[in-house]
């Protein structure tokens, strides 16, 4: 008498020569890199401005075109919530820049920034259809005033 698991181990063997066959099929292992964005651990904050500014690095990865930063920042100030929006421009993405950095000042909706944590979203968007973000904790330090 044929055992019943015969038929079910082919066909799950043969399931995983196809799987395998795929994934070393020419060109897959070189995919184009996608583009990636982060965010300094440190960013500083001008109270008399309402301000902070912030960084980090951004790579481009396989896209070309025109490039900027969108960052939206958080922070518990006390009982209330301090937010702000604001942009880092980089220009373009093209063969000779591919990856650098960025910083942004973003001014306070209402309120101000102090020094503390904080939250930061920020967005690499390379024009046409490119998009990649990171929400990063951070942490604010009061700028000192230049005399």
């Amino acid at each position: 008498m044929r055992p019943v698991r015969h038929p079910v181990l082919g066909g799950g063997l043969a399931t995983l020569a196809t799987a395998a066959t795929l994934g070393l099929a020419p060109g897959a292992a070189d995919a184009a890199p996608d583009p990636r964005i982060s965010v300094s651990w440190f960013g500083s904050a001008d109270v008399r401005a309402h301000t902070a500014t912030i960084g980090g690095r951004y790579d481009c990865g396989a896209e070309r075109g025109l490039a900027y930063i969108e960052v939206h920042l958080g922070q518990r100030v006390r009982r209330a919530s301090v937010t702000g929006f604001g942009f880092g421009m980089i220009g373009a993405c093209t063969d000779d820049r591919t990856a650098g950095t960025w910083t942004a000042t973003i001014p306070a909706d209402t309120g101000a920034f102090r020094a503390g944590p904080s939250t930061a979203t920020a967005r690499l968007v390379v024009e046409p259809n490119s998009l990649t973000e990171t929400t990063e904790p951070l942490r604010l330090v009061t700028r000192c005033a230049r005399r």
